[in-house]
This record gives C-alpha cells, structure tokens and sequence, in this order.
C-alpha cells in the first residue's frame, strides 16, 4: 500500500490536470489560439526567455549567498549548476518541490548536513514568497487609491498579507515561532517532530542577521519583479496593450497564480494556471483565448529557460566529481 500511494496521488493530479484542460479547451477554440500564436512578436518573446533567464541567475545568488551564510562552502558556478537542475526537475516532476528535493541531494552528496540544506532552501522559498507577496500588496494599494479600482482587491490585500505573515514570521517573531516549535512537536510520526526542530534549529541561526535577510528581501524583489516582467512580455508578444493599469494588475493577477499553485493538487500547476488566469485578466479586459494563451506560453518560457538545468544534469557526475568543498567563482 506504501507503495503505490505515490502513483495515486500521481494519478489524481493528472485527471485533475486533464480535467481542467479539457474543460477550457471546451470553452476556447484551439484554432483561436494557433492563431493568435501565429501573430507573436517573436522579439518580445526571447525578450521574455532572456528577462526569465536573468531572474533565475539571480535566483541562483541568492541560494549560494544563503548556503555560504550557514557555513556551505560552495563555488557560485556550482550552486548554478545545482540551482538549474533544480529548476529543470521542478518543470519535470509532478510536483513544484522536487526541484528542492534535487538540490537539497545535490548538496547533501557533497558532505553538506541534510537539516542545513533543507534549512536554507526553506528560507529561500519564502524569501521569495514574502517578497512576491510584498510586491503584490503594493500593487494592490496603488491600484486601490486609483480612479481604475478592481473587483476584489481588499481581498486580495488580505491574501497577500495573510501570506507574508507566515513566510517570514515564524522565523523572526518569538511567540510566532514558539507556536510553530509547539505545533511540531505534536506531529510525532515519522519523528517528524525531531526532524522539523533540527530544521527550525538551522534556520534559527538567521535570526541575528536580519541586516542579511533584509539585503536578501532585496534581491528577492528584483527577482520577483522579473518573474512577473515575463509575464507583461509574453503578454505584449501577443498584441496585449500594456499600460499603467494594466501593469499593476499584472503585479496582482501573477502572485495569486503563483500562491494558486502551491498547493500541489495538479501537475506543476497546469490547468490551475490557465483557469485562474482567465478569471483574473478578464477583469482588465483581456479575453479568455488571449489568457490562456498568455499563461501556457509564460509556462513554456520557464520550461525552455530550466532546459539548461537539463544540460547540467547529464553532466551531473563530472560535476560530482569536483572537490568537495571550494571557493572559486565562475
């Protein structure tokens, strides 16, 4: 039974995933979208590819500054490497968190602790996560005190606060995190309770060096900022008129999908995505074929840039290869 629980839950988000395609392929015309493919500005999308490419080697960054802040002494051509695997494997795999799962391994062979990498690439995540939903909630303030208000933007205020609390404040609020410890606890199976401590434990060592974590927010919005500027490329590849409105409600609409697929009850989000999307750009104005266009194509994008991961991956016992610890930089 252990067994086969895997392919179960493979097997649920697949008809999860066909399900939803079928059902928006029932409600758009396929010819309607070759067509409006036909017609892409094919500079705006490598503009897309290039932009997509720049926020993951940034995004590499910031996991080698986390990994060389608790003591990984690892070379950035290596955490690059290991990054883009990462990356390949979380367009490749059912779930978004097997590309973590990669790296983590990746690092662990190296003769690195399990809890510390699992540690750090737990707060990269929501680094991340707080600094989309801070962005997000920006946006959303702007977009509340103009004369072109929304539907539904104080409730997206609070998803986006409601988010960022946890992403960041279990970690630096004491009686956040003696709630998080005290819930562990409880969750004795597996002796996920002693495994979750050992990993609050490594991530505790963070808490003094807020100046850091604060340098990294930065980053993080930059990184973030270019994720969701390759979403208004693609967008602009398909003839969509990007002005002021229409650019703060992409810095909206696209933290929602991200935070909408985290739950992995489909493959890698497909269908989640594209439906979502239709709901949320059909309150700017842009029409359900042009949506679901725009959001599988920002999907290729990602997949097409994590293809370099690929490469890394075939390469992977050369890599392995090299010593063990290493401070030269590509």
């Amino acid at each position: 039974m252990q067994k086969t629980r895997p392919l179960i839950r493979l097997g649920i988000k697949l008809v999860v995933s066909a399900g939803l395609l079928g059902f928006l392929f029932g409600k758009i015309s396929i010819s309607d979208i070759f067509n409006l493919v036909r017609t892409l500005d094919r500079r705006a999308v490598a503009a897309a590819v290039g932009v997509f490419f720049a926020s993951n080697l940034l995004g590499a960054l910031q996991w080698h500054l986390l990994l060389s802040s608790s003591g990984i002494r690892l070379s950035f051509g290596r955490s690059f490497r290991f990054y883009f695997v990462g990356l390949f494997f979380n367009n490749f795999l059912p779930a978004n968190i097997g590309g973590d799962a990669v790296k983590v391994y990746n690092v662990t062979r190296i003769g690195s602790s399990v809890y510390q990498v699992v540690a750090v690439t737990l707060l990269d995540r929501l680094i991340g996560i707080f600094a989309l939903c801070l962005l997000a909630s920006v946006a959303t303030l702007i977009l509340l005190g103009s004369p072109h208000e929304l539907g539904s933007l104080w409730l997206y205020l609070v998803i986006f606060l409601g988010c960022m609390t946890p992403a960041l404040g279990f970690y630096f609020f004491d009686p956040l995190g003696r709630l998080l410890r005290g819930f562990i606890g409880l969750i004795r199976p597996l002796s996920f309770d002693k495994r979750g401590a050992a990993i609050l434990d490594q991530m505790g060592q963070f808490k003094s060096r807020r100046l850091f974590v604060m340098k990294l927010i930065l980053l993080s919005l930059v990184i973030q900022s270019l994720r969701i500027t390759t979403h208004l490329l693609v967008g602009i590849s398909l003839g969509i008129q990007v002005e002021a409105t229409m650019a703060l409600a992409f810095f909206v609409f696209v933290p929602l999908l991200s935070l909408a697929m985290i739950p992995p009850i489909t493959i890698n989000g497909l269908g989640v995505r594209e439906a979502l999307g239709i709901l949320l750009f059909a309150q700017v104005g842009i029409a359900r074929t042009s949506a679901f266009t725009l959001e599988f194509l920002t999907y290729l994008v990602a997949v097409a840039v994590s293809l370099l991961g690929f490469v890394f991956f075939l390469a992977r016992r050369d890599a392995l290869r090299e010593p063990k610890a290493d401070s030269a930089s590509i």
